[in-house]
This record gives C-alpha cells, structure tokens and sequence, in this order.
C-alpha cells in the first residue's frame, strides 16, 4: 500500500479511536447515574415492601396485592392459573442476543398458565405476535412517557378485573439468569435479588410503636401504588443498566480491536517512510557518484 494510503488509513483510524472513546465516556456517565437511580428504587422498594409485610402482620390484614388468596390457589389446583407478563427489551447493538433464554423459559411456562402479555420493545412484541400470544398492550420502549405511572395503574387495575395468581416482569439481568421477576403478589417479589443478596433481608419492625390515621385501608391502597411505582422504576433502570454494561464490554473490545490496526497501521507507516528514506539516499549516492564520473572524464 502506498504511504499516503496508508496515513490516509491511520488519520482515519485514530478519527474512530477518537469517537468510540468519547461514546464510551458518555456510556460511563450513564452507567454512574443508573447505578445511582437503581440504588435509590431498590431501597425504595425494599422500605415498601417490608411496610407493608408489617401492616399485614400488625392489623391481620388480607389483600390479594400482598398475599395469595387460599380460594384462588385451589381454583387453580383445578383450572390453570392466570399471569400477567410484562416483558422489555432494550435495543440490542453489535448483533447480540441476550433474550433467547427469557423467550424460551415464557415459552415452557405458557404450558402451564394461562399468560397474558404487556409488551416494552419491538422484539418483545415480535416475539408475542410470532408465538400467538395474548398481548394486551404495546410500548415502544421504555422511554415511553409517563411509562411507570401507567403501567403501574394498568397493573392494578388488571390484577383486580382478570383476578392474576401473578403479576411477572422480564428483563435482560444478570440478577436473574432467564427467570421472571414476580412483583406481585408482594409476598413473592424477591426484592433481594435486585440486592444480589444471599440471605433475606431482615426488617426491623417498628410498627408496633405507630397508629395510622384516618383510614388503614386507604394507606394500604396509597402504599401498593407507590410500591408498584418503585418496583417497576428498579425494574426498567435495572434492564437499561445491564443493557449499557453489555454496550461497555462491547466498546472495550471495539477499542482494542482499533488499537491492535492503530499499531500494525503506524509500523507499516514507519517501515515505509524508512524505505523511502532508503531509497532516496540510494538516489542521492547514485547522482553524486554520476557526478563524480563525470568530472573525472
């Protein structure tokens, strides 16, 4: 290759170099502030879940948000039972496929329950649609607006009318290797897996100290909805973090791959100029010693 072709291929390499550094700076930023905000949603969670398993347990409380109904359990030793799927998935770049395990698992599960389908992503609902599955709504993705207040009164609502056993979320993490997350009922959301915790949370009880005023029942109903708004908000932040993660190790390996050309480019660039150094010398020797021979003629 000719030397100009070839600074021509190292300018246009270090250009890239240049770029995917300031894409992974930008990602870096991103993954520091969703780390930030998964934080916050997962204690939030956390604090609600464990309020309300101590409401229940001080006032003897019976609500299907909370806990299993024993009517609706054997109903459905006798009839399968009824879930609600919500499903995300992030656009995936570089040709990945992270989402075939969650897929496969819905799959086999469907056999079983009778499962009912709130789609985030183009290819949760291709996958709906191309396996004949009830999708009840779509989303285009998890930037939708206002997307968790809705989806949080939907959820209610739907858990209610359609009388779920289970209400599950699915999302690409490495907290749930192709498991659902199930958000309700609250006494099966294993909030310490958002932790990554080996052993159950302990909640320091302190209720017994407190009187809720005016009304029980509506702090309940006040406290479902803000638990569901945490669960799902931990949710989505946790599926776009691991989704920016995956990108990061993408770009490190994109980085190297351009540092490893960058290198063999400058060397083939050094040897050339050095060969045309050669080459003019030679030249240069070539002409003096012309010159000399003809002045000695």
């Amino acid at each position: 290759m000719h030397i100009k072709d070839l600074l021509q291929k190292k300018r246009n390499l270090e250009n890239i170099h240049v770029k995917v550094n300031n894409d992974k700076n930008i990602l870096l930023i991103n993954i520091l502030n969703l780390t930030r905000k998964l934080s916050f949603y997962v204690d939030n969670a956390l604090l609600n879940s464990k309020l309300l398993d101590g409401l229940k347990e001080k006032y003897n409380i019976k609500n299907n948000f909370i806990q299993s109904n024993k009517f609706t359990q054997l109903k459905h030793k006798i009839k399968k039972p009824r879930e609600l799927y919500i499903y995300l998935t992030e656009e995936q770049k570089y040709g990945t496929d992270s989402y075939s395990r969650y897929e496969n698992e819905i799959l086999k599960r469907s056999k079983d329950s009778s499962i009912d389908f709130i789609s985030i992503g183009e290819r949760s609902k291709n996958f709906i649609e191309s396996n004949k599955l009830n999708l009840l709504r779509y989303f285009d993705n998890s930037s939708y607006p206002n997307l968790t207040k809705i989806l949080t009164k939907t959820i209610k609502i739907l858990f209610v009318e359609n009388n779920y056993s289970k209400v599950n979320f699915v999302i690409n993490s490495s907290k749930n290797y192709k498991d659902p997350f199930t958000i309700l009922p609250l006494e099966n959301f294993d909030v310490d897996k958002l932790l990554q915790l080996k052993e159950k949370t302990e909640w320091n009880n302190s209720l017994k100290d407190y009187k809720i005023y005016p009304n029980i029942e509506n702090f309940i109903e006040a406290q479902i909805f803000v638990y569901l708004e945490n669960v799902i908000n931990s949710l989505i932040v946790e599926s776009s973090f691991y989704n920016a993660k995956n990108n990061l190790v993408t770009i490190d390996k994109k980085i190297k791959q351009i540092d490893e050309e960058l290198l063999i480019v400058t060397k083939r660039v050094n040897r050339a100029k050095q060969e045309k150094q050669i080459e003019e010398i030679i030249l240069l020797t070539q002409k003096k010693k012309t010159i000399f021979d003809e002045g000695g003629n």
